[in-house]
């Protein structure tokens, strides 16, 4: 049987390949692992997303933009996955050669949509975790580098989206490869793709990295111990991890012309899921703070009940840890002298408030409870000075 030359398209690139004469010995898939893999991410993302939704809009009645944008990511996230269902059912997970060009024109077409899906949903990533940090940071020259950061990320959504939607004339040529067989389309060539996609992933990976490390002054500079300061900087550079992945899968990327194999492992493609996931995961997770002490608060009062140990009414968590605010004053323990001449004693107390609960709106108050409060709140100052004569 005669081989037939054919034009795949793949994500930021297109390979010639041949199709083998049939049948293909080795008809082997790696398609449920792939699979269970997606699968399992996609579903602790849309757990930890949901209950990031319900800390943010029942808990603390309120949403931001970084919730609607990780509610874009995860939209994304579960149309990314149903886009890979189909690859997996066309012959993803097979090799290369035991792949019909029938079925490759298919699992091209689900790709089409695929690539542009996961692209939105990674940078829908991103502009979440800079309208966290918006709330998070309270110096003026972070804020203004934070908001030219959201320009340009929304900037790049549209431009390597549209790239991905048309980088073939007509759009149809992305999938029907006859298209470009017979001249009749016009589409970018390896080299131009290959630009894009690494041009594409090093701005990923170089946003994860400043996203992770801005907050890191900040918590520097806070008056706590070691403990918590290494663990506040642990939260708030999660995501860290997601640019671990980035790299991986750029690694992946820049060999994907010269592997002829790809089909198998689907080595790029199984990356870019997991940074996308990864990053919301990422994101979602600080957020979540109330929902953990309220769960330990739970725990604290089962323990005790089946144990037998309370001694009193249980003090939620939320209260425990809560700053109380004192009017600026000093207070003379006059009752001392009047028990005893021989001491000259006195006892002083000042403090600096922070703005009260009515000179705070209810978007403020819950900012204070999702992400003021992971860190101790600076505008408090307590002296005490006691003299004794």
């Amino acid at each position: 049987m005669a081989v037939m030359p054919l034009s795949k398209s793949i994500i930021f690139g297109r390979q010639e390949v041949a199709a083998a004469p049939l049948p293909f010995p080795d008809q082997s898939t790696n398609g449920p692992k792939l699979i269970a893999l997606n699968a399992t991410l996609m579903s602790i993302t849309v757990a930890v997303v949901l209950a990031r939704l319900y800390v943010r809009r029942i808990m603390l009645k309120t949403l931001g933009w970084d919730d609607v944008f990780i509610i874009a990511a995860t939209t994304c996230g579960i149309g990314s996955f149903a886009t890979y269902i189909g690859e997996i059912h066309h012959g993803i997970g097979k090799h290369m050669l035991a792949i019909l060009p029938d079925e490759m024109t298919k699992i091209s077409h689900y790709r089409y949509f695929h690539s542009i899906i996961i692209t939105c949903g990674i940078y829908f990533v991103k502009l979440s975790a800079a309208f966290f940090l918006l709330r998070l940071i309270t110096n003026k020259k972070y804020k203004i580098f934070l908001y030219c950061m959201i320009a340009f990320l929304a900037s790049m959504t549209l431009v390597t989206s549209s790239t991905l939607t048309f980088y073939c004339t007509p759009i149809r040529a992305s999938w029907d490869f006859s298209l470009v067989i017979s001249g009749e389309a016009k589409c970018f060539d390896n080299n131009t793709f290959k630009a894009i996609g690494l041009f594409n992933s090093c701005v990923n990976i170089i946003t994860d990295f400043i996203f992770a490390l801005l907050p890191v002054p900040m918590v520097v500079t806070l008056q706590v111990n070691m403990r918590t300061r290494i663990s506040l900087i642990g939260v708030l550079s999660l995501g860290l991890v997601a640019s671990s992945a980035a790299i991986v899968k750029t690694v992946y990327q820049s060999q994907l012309f010269d592997t002829p194999d790809w089909s198998r492992d689907d080595n790029y493609w199984v990356w870019s899921s997991v940074e996308m996931y990864i990053g919301i995961l990422a994101a979602s997770l600080p957020p979540l703070r109330p929902l953990f002490g309220k769960l330990l608060d739970s725990a604290k009062s089962l323990r005790s009940r089946v144990t037998g140990t309370a001694t009193g009414p249980t003090v939620p968590r939320s209260q425990k840890h809560k700053y109380y605010i004192q009017d600026d004053s000093s207070v003379a323990m006059h009752n001392l002298n009047q028990k005893s001449n021989r001491y000259d004693a006195k006892v002083t107390t000042s403090s600096r408030s922070i703005p009260s609960d009515d000179d705070l709106s209810t978007r403020q108050k819950a900012d204070f409870e999702s992400v003021e409060d992971m860190v101790p709140l600076q505008g408090i100052k307590k002296t005490v000075q006691i003299t004794v004569k």
